[in-house]
């Protein structure tokens, strides 16, 4: 009964301490960073419940994954309706594909070779195999055998938009 008194007790010094309403002293020598967090790029996207380049680069940035646009080869690219927009993060290529609508998306996804592009929940083989994700009008190709980048893109991509 005692250590539970005790420790109720401790709890409560502890939340007091922290429920301070005067400011901290600062050294005028250091330098101190804004308390407002800079903007998130996504805030800037337009709002529309699909995907576009704004969001899905957004979405990976914040993710973590650092993308970045890129003129290289990313890989195999199959010739699909619309054009792809190419990325790299990390050393792995990655192109996607917005189409209009969802149904634009699936018709262009069925005619995916299954050898050559599986579906994220499908493990990677020692083959070249391109890891595809989808989600309502993003067909997103990623050109990576890393696990754990594969994992963290198809997170990042079936959260939505």
């Amino acid at each position: 009964m005692r250590a539970r008194m005790a420790v109720g007790a401790a709890l409560a010094l502890s939340l007091a301490a922290c429920k301070t309403d005067k400011p901290a002293s600062r050294d005028s020598g250091v330098a101190v960073a804004p308390a407002v967090a800079a903007p998130v790029a996504q805030g800037t996207c337009p709002r529309t419940g699909h995907w576009g380049d704004c969001q899905l680069r957004a979405r990976l940035d914040q993710s973590g994954l650092a993308p970045h646009s890129t003129d290289e080869d990313v890989g195999n690219l199959p010739k699909l309706d619309v054009a792809p927009v190419k990325l790299k993060i990390d050393n792995s290529g990655l192109a996607f594909y917005v189409f209009a609508d969802s149904n634009a998306r699936h018709r262009a996804a069925a005619g995916l070779d299954t050898v050559h592009f599986i579906p994220q929940a499908k493990p990677v083989s020692l083959k070249a195999e391109t890891t595809v994700i989808q989600n309502d009008n993003l067909l997103v190709l990623l050109f990576s055998k890393n696990e754990h980048q594969r994992e963290r893109v198809s997170d990042a991509v079936t959260a939505g938009a």
